[in-house]
């Protein structure tokens, strides 16, 4: 027996926002959750495992970007048809999911494949020592494979999503977090009398979960209600909405992607300065990680419920949306950030309580941080209308502009032509996050979005 279809959603409603929004948050909170407890596993194999596996965390990371291709492409067209009441036939909700789980499936098979052949050259970019080159590559092999499932997954997941579902994910996404914790320990050092692969084991786990992810996804896409017909998986439906979907979605995996990719190369100024600027680097993004995960929740409701209201030709009821929206994202922003700012300190201290050069850098840093994250509070918002509206070209712009044109040159001339030292990355930081904040203030209200066609 099928779920019933998920209710019609008012995009001026509170309640909507949280219903779309906080199993992004769950889902989001147990993948964080598994990271640590993955780590806790490989810690056990040495400081070289966990240095290999730190560092292709940093690379993953930055290619996940490349699955918001298909997760915004689908959104956008998909929740647009949902709000039309356009639910049959190739171009109709119906048909788009089915072309999505397609094109899911061939960007995945290439991506995983020219990962998987990269991984070893990938990882002698870095310069790292021959065991941590090598546990590295042991490593990301199959966790480049496992894209092949990451794609068309992350393709079903959205139509879920646009159609105003976002249990369903969380479910699916528990799960796997779940199943891969337990794998872990198996694969890792080999119980129950499993072959021992080390830290090879931790990336087929999660080879193995994402397979699984998948597979479930299938299952219940087939058993739930979305509220439109549900296509045989297998039918074709034809290529024509694939050009839709990548003009939409390949601008908004470049902006996804910026961030982390020019974050590596920010890393290697703050080491010109010795290992406390980087950890007290990475303590503090560790720190605010409740922020990511508010905010990942938040653009994820805002984006469905500006297709679905376009579908609707709702203008005034997305005006609606982002009052309210930029409303509760200010206050779970204060709600976290004063006391972050208050004890920064003593949050810092939780993960390094000796080098004092580490506490006041770290110190200085979150502080900066969560001032300049007041800013995103509002950006984050009026990005997620343009990427729900399918027009992601803007916030792919101004993304690069914040982070290479603003952000690393400043970096440098702050920390190194100034004199200044690490603070003055920070400060650069904190400068490209306001800058992003008002370029994108401006593009949203050109207007632009509202004519953007999916």
């Amino acid at each position: 027996m099928s779920a019933p279809a998920p209710p019609k959603l008012d995009p001026g409603s509170y309640r909507s926002i949280w219903q779309l929004g906080w199993p992004v948050m769950v889902n989001m909170g147990a993948h964080t959750l598994f990271s640590l407890v993955d780590l806790y596993w490989i810690g056990a194999l040495g400081t070289e495992a966990i240095a290999a596996v730190s560092l292709c965390g940093n690379i993953m990371f930055s290619m996940f970007g490349l699955t918001v291709v298909i997760q915004a492409g689908a959104l956008a067209m998909i929740s647009r048809r949902v709000g039309a009441g356009e639910l049959s036939g190739p171009d109709g909700a119906e048909g788009l999911s089915a072309q999505t789980l397609h094109l899911g499936l061939l960007l995945g098979a290439i991506v995983a494949l020219l990962g998987a052949v990269s991984a070893r050259p990938i990882m002698v970019l870095f310069d790292a020592s021959d065991q941590v080159t090598e546990l590295g590559t042991d490593y990301l092999v199959p966790m480049m494979l496992s894209f092949a499932a990451t794609f068309p997954a992350m393709g079903l997941g959205a139509a879920f999503t646009a159609a105003g579902d976002t249990r369903t994910p969380m479910y699916v996404g528990v799960a796997f977090n779940v199943l891969n914790t337990a794998l872990d320990p198996f694969l890792i050092f080999g119980w129950g009398g499993l072959p021992a692969w080390g830290v090879a084991g931790a990336g087929i786990a999660s080879l193995i979960c994402q397979v699984f992810g998948l597979l479930l996804t299938i299952q219940l896409f087939r058993r739930r209600d979305l509220g439109f017909p549900r296509p045989p998986l297998l039918r074709w439906y034809g290529t024509g909405a694939w050009a839709r979907m990548l003009r939409i979605g390949i601008p908004a995996g470049l902006g996804a992607m910026t961030r982390p990719f020019s974050t590596l190369f920010l890393l290697k100024v703050i080491a010109t300065f010795g290992p406390a600027g980087v950890a007290a680097f990475g303590i503090t993004v560790r720190a605010l990680s409740l922020m990511w995960l508010y905010y990942a929740s938040l653009s994820t409701a805002v984006s469905t419920l500006t297709g679905q209201s376009l579908g609707r030709q709702d203008v005034d009821g997305v005006r609606r949306l982002v009052g309210n929206s930029v409303r509760l994202s200010i206050a779970l922003s204060l709600a976290i950030g004063v006391p972050y700012f208050i004890w920064a300190w003593e949050v810092i201290g939780i993960f390094e309580q000796d080098n004092q050069e580490v506490l006041q850098l770290g110190e200085t840093f979150l502080r900066l941080l969560v001032t300049a994250n007041l800013a995103t509070a509002f950006s984050m918002v009026w990005g997620a209308v343009m990427n729900g509206a399918g027009d992601t070209r803007p916030p792919m712009i101004i993304a690069i502009l914040s982070n290479w044109v603003v952000k690393l040159p400043l970096a440098w001339a702050l920390a190194i032509a100034l004199g200044i030292g690490v603070e003055g990355i920070w400060w650069a930081m904190a400068i490209s996050l306001i800058f992003e904040s008002v370029a994108l203030l401006y593009a949203y209200r050109r207007d632009v979005w509202m004519h953007a066609g999916v």
